[in-house]
């Protein structure tokens, strides 16, 4: 791997502006009984030892489609408190613990401030891939990891490239002119904003998630 290709280490978390949302791959499905708790998906079953109504409630809401756990009443003071930059958020950092142990079933979506469907998910191609959000300097130069291409899947655009964990769902033009963008040249969140004339927090969202799924990767120096 080139150093242009070196994956984005995360150091610091980025916080969407715009709305996180979670599902369950298509094909996985939540077993649960009185005290065990199991997902099965494409890369096998997964037994979960949190076995909490939290749990429980998160994954029935997630096989229902991309949904914003905040949502769930449980979470969303944490949520808040996230957003803001605040702290501590335990209850939310212990669910995406438990969500982390089910890899790849679990899909990330990025959604809008107006309760609408995401803009972009993504969706693993490897059962044990782990989506952080990195965060990115808005004047960070950087590029697409090499190789990347918007494809056609299942009547969406997606972009992919040989030998990520991850391949993105882009839904709607925000996501995929921002992508065509990055795909262009070297450039940076900034840049980007100022091209497509659009807000600049939700450039740093989309980068953020394509960083997330390996993508999106700091240029070469």
């Amino acid at each position: 791997m080139t150093r242009a290709e070196a994956p984005v280490v995360p150091t610091q978390s980025h916080v969407p502006a715009g709305r996180p949302l979670w599902s369950l791959i298509e094909d996985a499905f939540v077993d649960e009984g009185a005290e065990h708790l199991t997902v099965h998906g494409r890369w096998g079953a997964i037994e979960l030892a949190d076995t909490s109504p939290l749990v429980r409630e998160a994954l029935h809401r997630m096989s229902l489609g991309p949904v914003a756990l905040e949502n769930i009443s449980v979470l969303h003071e944490n949520f808040v408190r996230w957003k803001n930059g605040g702290g501590p958020c335990l209850v939310w950092r212990k669910l995406k613990n438990t969500l982390d142990q089910l890899g790849g079933c679990v899909v990330p979506s990025l959604g809008l401030n107006d309760g609408a469907g995401p803009i972009l998910s993504v969706v693993a191609v490897t059962g044990d891939a782990v989506f952080t959000l990195p965060h990115i300097g808005d004047d960070e130069t950087v590029t697409m990891r090499g190789g990347t291409e918007i494809e056609r899947l299942n009547g969406d655009q997606a972009l992919a490239s040989p030998g990520s964990q991850y391949q993105v769902i882009l839904h709607s033009a925000p996501a995929t002119e921002i992508a065509k963008t990055l795909l262009a040249a070297e450039t940076t969140i900034a840049q980007v904003a100022e091209a497509l004339q659009v807000e600049q927090s939700l450039v740093a969202d989309v980068v953020a998630y394509l960083a997330g799924a390996q993508l999106v990767v700091p240029a070469r120096r």
